[in-house]
């Protein structure tokens, strides 16, 4: 993975040779079907929001330190975030270190497995289906169960061997990628059963389960009162470059791709066309990927020597498909964001506080500045992000 080894861009300035790691020269000589797929699949980097997320995650998971009998109790983390943002690079990354923590006790014990990870299955109902998530997760750990032709297995059976998976190897979690097909149930009540099941399958083996999907499931939350009082939030958001932070950030993990691109002229991307590429990826690391892995198909094509504008205006995402993805990101944003005076909230429903409480200015925590009440839009988006109320690691509940 390509870290980004640079203080963020303030100013458009040419790339300097101290900057984040070039590409392996030798990958010039390759055909350009080879160039491409490298770039497609082992070009990874590391930015603020996926260093955040992947940290928020292990401080859950994983106790601090290392030892044997330093297993954290299950809990649900829900890593939520839009479309497109990098969270299949985030499992990646929070993979890579969940096997550096385990390297010793993996010498050690040969069954202990660092983590198990499957995508959830789907059925062609459109529901999710146990039956399937069940042999995702022997066939990851290689049990033989997955490999008999015992006739007539029941459901039963297989969630039996599933729980002695987990008891014998101990992961440190389950990452569950495409986690939002949970809540794709016939009711509400059918997401509550799905997301107990889980918090039955925690409490049985103690293992934590890391659910990573779209803002389809901010209403995991609080589907039962039990899991609201037990799980994590960690919002895996996009860059907002309306603020300054971000806006660096976003352009310094821009810098970092560019010097990837297996192109004899490496293109200034985060010197030129930041902006545009902006607009065309809505802050979201995944999809500016994505658009670049576009790009530079069309560049190798036609044989040029870098990756231009043209190219870029070719290849670039529909403006009706971002506004539409921007619209899902925007809600997402503003139902994750926790308002002013919670606390004073809380202590008022708790009888703390009377039913017309105030705070130390003599306004009431019902009320916001402005006169607008909990629920109601403030002009502008809620805050998010580095130095907001709410964002990496907000505890559900």
């Amino acid at each position: 993975m390509g870290k980004r080894k640079h203080p963020p861009i303030t100013n458009p300035k040419p790339v300097q040779d101290d900057g984040p790691e070039r590409f392996d020269p030798l990958l010039l000589t390759q055909s350009p079907a080879k160039r491409l797929a490298w770039f497609e699949h082992h070009c990874l980097i590391e930015h603020a929001r996926l260093e955040q997320a992947c940290e928020a995650i292990l401080r859950t998971i994983c106790s601090p330190g290392e030892g044997e009998d330093l297993a954290r109790l299950g809990t649900m983390v829900l890593v939520i975030g839009p479309a497109r943002v990098g969270k299949t690079t985030l499992i990646a990354e929070l993979q890579k270190r969940l096997l550096a923590r385990a390297k010793e006790r993996m010498l050690r014990d040969p069954g202990h497995r660092a983590f198990v990870s499957v995508s959830a299955p789907e059925a062609g109902s459109g529901r999710f289906n146990w039956v399937d998530y069940y042999i995702a997760v022997l066939r990851q750990v290689n049990h033989p169960f997955v490999h008999s032709k015992k006739p007539g297995v029941r459901v039963r059976d297989l969630r039996e061997a599933m729980e002695e998976a987990f008891v014998q190897h101990q992961p440190y979690a389950v990452i569950v990628d495409e986690a939002h097909h949970l809540a794709k149930a016939g009711s509400g009540r059918g997401l509550q059963d799905q997301l107990d099941h889980l918090k039955d399958l925690e409490n049985r083996t103690g293992v934590c389960h890391v659910l990573v999907g779209t803002y389809e499931m901010r209403r995991f939350r609080t589907a039962t009162p039990q899991l609201a009082g037990r799980g994590f939030d960690v919002h895996f958001s996009r860059y907002d470059a309306k603020k300054k932070e971000d806006r660096e950030e976003f352009r310094s993990a821009l810098w970092a791709l560019q010097r990837q691109l297996p192109v004899v002229e490496e293109p200034l991307l985060a010197q030129e066309y930041w902006e545009p590429l902006y607009a065309r990826s809505i802050g979201c690391i995944g999809l500016i990927k994505l658009h670049l892995n576009r790009a530079l198909a069309l560049a190798l094509t036609q044989g040029a020597q870098t990756v231009t504008r043209e190219h870029l205006n070719a290849t670039a995402t529909s403006e009706g498909r971002l506004q539409e993805m921007l619209g899902e990101a925007l809600k997402g944003e503003a139902d994750l964001a926790e308002l002013e005076g919670a606390d004073e909230r809380l202590l008022a429903a708790l009888g703390l506080r009377g039913s017309e409480a105030t705070t130390q200015n003599g306004t009431s925590p019902f009320t916001r500045s402005g006169g607008t009440k909990p629920g109601d839009r403030s002009p502008g988006r809620d805050p998010i992000g580095p130095g907001s109320n709410v964002n990496i690691g907000q505890e559900v509940g």
